[in-house]
């Protein structure tokens, strides 16, 4: 043996064989470790785990490689030198210790080098563990899909309604009123955006307004409202119901909204007549000219009532005459005419045409005012006869028997100028042939053109047939005019 051959007191010899006893325990340890490591991390990409177990796969092998080597030159070494003791050992003369001394220091380098490869397997996992909980120690969270960024097309998938006010009830009917509709519309979640077209109604689609409303990327609603406005309708047509008809970029129909209650009717009773004639004037207009004069009456009932039938009496003469008549209201209708008429020749004494008006016996009492024409006709012509036509009764007395008794009467039908102020005809009547006369009088009144007089014979028919005569008048005042004279025909026998 060299001097240089160092040798291992057997204490020496035990504490090797108990760190390699350590170093296996220690082992096991950094397996369980790995495991942990392992377990904790199993939702890694498997790259990770691949690695992981190849370092262990190495290290392992490595360490019963060099552990099968160190026991098979111990074993060759032991046969070689059987000589050798411990106690030659203790003394440090032998070299043949030397090679299992040398194996000792490569099994320490190996179990160095495994050490060294866990704490670097050890501070990698440590890091990758701070990395992922680095806010709080929470789990980061799970990454978002690759296309949770990726917008999709616009498509508007519900409109919500709603109206204000909610309610009309206890409004009166006719009352103004503005009605608001809302229309929330709704789109699918990260779309590009874009416009929205649509139709809104106010009158449960019988009527429909275009409009449009536009959404940016992303926006998911957007509201859009519309109005009605006006008097409340005693027939409850408005507000009607509302909603919107999407035409585009889909088609979508939204529910209907409408206040609900009614609005309450007035009463329904005559508020105030109006009255209107036609012409308004006969100023400059000659007496006698015929003419047809009309009254107009406007009636006014309570507005936003249920209607009914108004009854009264009409009258073209100041009231001395009435003649009974109605008109019939409609739900909600405020007014309605009614026109009656007087018709005839002016007279000169300008009686007609009078005041006209109305006055109303139901649902309530109301008198309207009286209208007429203005102004009086104008008498054209002079007070003066104009022409007398004469008729007799009988007309014949043939087939009599003479000394029968009769009574023959003469009528004088006088006529005077149109339009006249009218006075009195001054004359003279005969009943035989003009042998004889008796005077007599007739008064015209203003505007009168015809009046009639009669006067007679009577007696026994003579056998000399000298009565009856021709009778006849002669006009001396206003002017002077003589009639025709008639008899009967024939003669008594």
């Amino acid at each position: 043996m060299a001097e240089k051959d160092e040798f291992f007191l057997p204490e020496e010899v035990d504490r090797q064989i108990e760190n390699v006893s350590q170093f296996k325990e220690g082992d096991r340890i950094d397996a369980a470790a790995l495991e942990y490591l392992r377990s904790f991390y199993q939702a890694d990409a498997q790259q990770e785990q691949d690695t992981l177990d190849r370092i262990w796969n190495r290290i392992a092998s490595a360490t019963l490689f060099k552990q099968d080597t160190t026991q098979k030159n111990e074993k060759e070494l032991t046969m070689q030198n059987p000589q050798i003791q411990y106690g030659a050992r203790a003394k440090g003369t032998s070299r043949g210790l030397h090679p299992r001394r040398t194996s000792l220091m490569q099994r320490l380098g190996i179990l160095a080098a495994a050490v060294f490869l866990v704490a670097l397997v050890g501070s990698m996992a440590l890091v990758l563990y701070a990395a992922r909980h680095n806010n709080g120690g929470s789990a980061p969270p799970n990454p978002p899909p690759a296309n949770s960024t990726a917008r999709v097309p616009l498509k508007v998938t519900s409109v919500s309604m709603s109206v204000t006010p909610g309610s009309i009830a206890g409004l009166s009917c006719g009352t103004n009123l503005t009605v608001t509709y809302t229309a929330l519309f709704h789109v699918r979640p990260n779309s590009v955006g874009g416009t929205v077209q649509f139709n809104y109604t106010v009158n449960n689609g019988r009527g429909q307004t275009p409009a449009s409303i536009t959404f940016n990327p992303g926006e998911t609603t957007k509201s859009y409202t519309f109005t009605w406005s006006g008097a409340l309708p005693i027939d409850h047509t408005y507000p009607g119901p509302g909603g919107v008809q999407v035409t585009s970029p889909n088609q979508l129909t939204s529910s209907l909204v409408a206040p609900t209650g009614q609005c309450t009717p007035a009463n329904f009773q005559v508020t105030k007549i109006d009255m209107a004639v036609s012409p308004t004037s006969i100023q400059g207009l000659s007496c006698g000219t015929s003419i047809v004069v009309t009254y107009t009456a406007t009636i006014h009932v309570a507005a936003n009532s249920p209607g009914g039938a108004v009854q009264f009496n009409y009258t073209v003469n100041n009231g001395r005459g009435q003649t009974p008549a109605s008109i019939n209201f409609g739900q909600g209708e405020t007014t309605k005419t009614y026109t009656f008429t007087w018709s005839g020749a002016l007279p000169a004494d300008h009686t007609y045409p009078e005041p006209g008006g109305i006055q109303v016996t139901s649902p309530n009492q109301l008198t309207s005012s009286l209208v007429g024409p203005t102004g009086q006709c104008t008498s054209s012509a002079a007070f003066q006869v104009t022409g007398v036509d004469m008729t007799v009764s009988p007309t014949s007395i043939q087939g009599m028997s003479c000394g029968s008794s009769i009574v023959v009467t003469y009528t004088a039908t006088i006529h005077v100028a149109a339009n006249s102020p009218g006075g009195t005809v001054q004359f003279s009547y005969t009943v035989n042939n003009g042998r004889g006369q008796t005077p007599a009088s007739i008064t015209f009144s203003p505007g009168q053109t015809i009046r009639t007089y009669s006067f007679t014979w009577s007696g026994t028919l003579p056998a000399d047939h000298t009565y009856p005569g021709p009778g006849g008048v002669q006009v001396t005042s206003p002017n002077q005019l003589t009639s025709s004279l008639v008899a009967p025909t024939g003669m008594c026998s």
